[in-house]
């Protein structure tokens, strides 16, 4: 994630950092033509499974504990370690009776991969033939070199992550597929930009990327001409309560490109924590939801409408 779960220095280092980002996403600003907000007002109908987000939740959200926490949380984790050169964490749990693997991904934790987040520089990437953002490849290498001996490519793979871990898991989802893994599931939280052009068309079927309504990461890097960076799959957004929005693959497109307007003066850094996705997701889980529109004229409990199991 972008700042630690506890260190009142990142807190500060991120107000500073959000602020700069609201001064540049502010003169980044436009105005949204009527036929597209026609399209966010009305409902793409999907059927989310957030008790199944929830397993993805909760497995993001321990990765940033510690590997001895996170082996007695998870008996079938077959490895779980730092790579020390990056400062970041995943853990596989491996199920010899399902055939199935689950790789998660641990965010941001240092002040030291803060910038990774933001920076915006793009390199070519080797295995995808595609330009990736430069923090985010060079993590995703990393763990690729690292994991990869112990995934069985005879087992359905899945992978998670919040943050940094969100856009590594994303290039790893694609590393894996080329290399002939079948990747059965791509889930991310808070997750930015990491591209310029789509990698996969197949992953954007088993692709969920959530996302709190005031988590202002997924904004970044910022759009430009030079650095056409997008979202390329749909977007789960999280609202208060029951409710949420989903996103298909053209709005979300869409939005990537021209979002920056979208809660820019009531963003809250609190949003983006990891612990705050997992309670969003599990109160769904636990008590029904609503799907609303992206566009929503007043407050969703004025529309006389209930959550559904």
């Amino acid at each position: 994630m972008l700042i630690s779960q506890t260190g009142s220095f990142e807190k500060v280092r991120l107000s500073i950092l959000l602020g700069m980002l609201l001064v540049v996403l502010t003169g980044c600003a436009g105005g949204l033509s009527q036929t597209f907000k026609q399209s966010l007002s009305t409902i793409v109908s999907k059927d989310i499974n957030f008790a199944e987000l929830e397993y993805y939740a909760k497995r993001s959200k321990s990765a940033y504990g510690s590997v001895q926490d996170i082996r007695d949380t998870y008996p079938l984790v077959t490895r779980a370690v730092t790579i020390e050169s990056i400062d970041v964490r995943y853990f596989i749990e491996t199920d010899p009776v399902k055939r199935e693997q689950t790789l998660s991904i641990r965010g941001t934790a240092v002040r030291a991969n803060v910038w990774e987040d933001v920076e915006s520089s793009l390199v070519p990437d080797n295995i995808l033939g595609i330009p990736l953002h430069r923090g985010f490849h060079r993590d995703a290498k990393a763990i690729f070199a690292d994991a990869t001996p112990h995934l069985r490519k005879d087992f359905k793979l899945r992978i998670t992550g919040h943050s940094l871990g969100g856009a590594a898991a994303a290039i790893l989802a694609a590393y894996y597929e080329k290399e002939g893994y079948t990747v059965e599931r791509l889930v991310t939280f808070g997750q930015p930009k990491y591209t310029t052009e789509q990698p996969s068309d197949h992953l954007l079927s088993v692709s969920t990327r959530v996302v709190n309504k005031l988590d202002v990461v997924p904004m970044v890097p910022v759009y430009s001409l030079s650095r056409e960076y997008q979202h390329f799959d749909g977007e789960v957004i999280l609202w208060d309560g029951p409710y949420y929005v989903y996103l298909d693959v053209h709005d979300s497109d869409r939005l990537s490109i021209g979002e920056f307007w979208r809660n820019i003066t009531d963003f809250s850094a609190k949003d983006h924590h990891m612990d705050g996705y997992l309670a969003n997701v599990e109160e769904k889980a636990a008590n029904g939801t609503k799907q609303v529109p992206y566009l929503l004229k007043g407050k969703p409990e004025k529309w006389g409408v209930a959550a559904s199991d």
